[in-house]
């Protein structure tokens, strides 16, 4: 079975028709909706402008979202951090106590 759908979106005062996966729906409806939100309050804080620099200030005001969420993503100074814990704890765990450690107790 097909588990397409088929919908328009009005995205500015241009309808888009899609075909998504059923399961993305709302996903697309919510983001049709958050780039009108956007759209409005470029109109209303820079009125004058043309549809497409409100499209391009919307489209940079979303790609610079995006690219910041991924930095924000980025696991590896945590994984790097990680990795010498537990290279600490391999080594205190391995090595026999010395005179000024004392050993852990389960």
């Amino acid at each position: 079975m097909d588990d397409k759908l088929r919908i328009k979106l009005l995205i500015g005062d241009a309808n888009y028709p899609l075909r998504i996966n059923r399961a993305d729906e709302q996903l697309y409806r919510d983001a049709a909706r958050h780039i009108n939100d956007m759209l409005n309050r470029y109109r209303e804080t820079f009125p004058g402008l043309s549809k497409e620099q409100y499209l391009a200030m919307v489209a940079l005001h979303f790609s610079y979202m995006n690219m910041e969420h991924q930095h924000d993503n980025d696991t590896a100074p945590f994984a790097e951090r990680l990795q010498q814990s537990i290279s600490l704890l391999t080594d205190y765990l391995t090595d026999e106590p010395q005179e000024n450690q004392k050993p852990i107790n389960p």
